[in-house]
């Protein structure tokens, strides 16, 4: 669950949901980790029927038109894990880049192939700490429960309130611009090799 905070709480309405994954490597014998990791997170997806004009022939083609607002966050980070334990706190610094891009993807029904076009992508750079518990479930499986505080610059990204999406397969939205700050509460699984 991704919280918007500050300018970007004013300017985005709603709680982004995603995706996280990532990989830590521990340092030796030391209680450190580092690593990256991958965010997906989905801003907004719309999506109507539509008639398209062939240019081959003339007749009208029937298909779906998705518009999609995306944020995709890579970021590398350095953690610090004191216990070895059944239970497994830790304390996290990360630092990386996130993209936010609005996509538009026309499937039609009589051709097995969709199109997609990008409308638009903008970055910032982002930093923040997390702080996160895993709970060993069997040898090698932990459940993990993290709470992380981002601090991301400003970015131009997708008003999902105002996307529209014309018969004839055309649609417009306007963008909104602001600091991308938020916090994020996540649960899943780890493994451990």
């Amino acid at each position: 669950m991704v919280v918007p905070q500050g300018e970007f709480s004013e300017s985005y309405e709603g709680n982004p949901f995603g995706i996280f994954a990532a990989l830590s490597i521990p340092i030796q014998n030391l209680p450190i980790e580092v690593g990256g990791g991958f965010i997906w997170n989905s801003l907004s997806s719309q999506s109507q029927s539509v008639n398209i004009q062939n240019v081959l022939v003339p007749t009208r083609d029937r298909g779906d038109l998705f518009v999609r607002g995306n944020a995709y966050t890579y970021q590398l980070h350095g953690r610090l894990r004191p216990f070895d334990g059944r239970f497994r706190p830790y304390g996290e610094l990360f630092a990386g880049m996130r993209t936010f891009s609005v996509t538009s993807e026309l499937q039609l029904d009589n051709v097995n192939q969709a199109s997609g076009d990008l409308a638009e992508r903008d970055f910032t750079f982002i930093a923040g700490w997390a702080i996160g518990l895993k709970y060993q479930l069997v040898p090698g499986i932990f459940l993990e429960a993290r709470y992380d505080n981002q601090t991301g610059g400003e970015v131009t990204y997708i008003d999902p309130e105002t996307v529209v999406i014309g018969s004839d397969g055309s649609f417009t939205y306007d963008t909104q611009n602001s600091k991308t700050n938020q916090w994020a509460m996540s649960l899943g699984v780890a493994f451990s090799f």
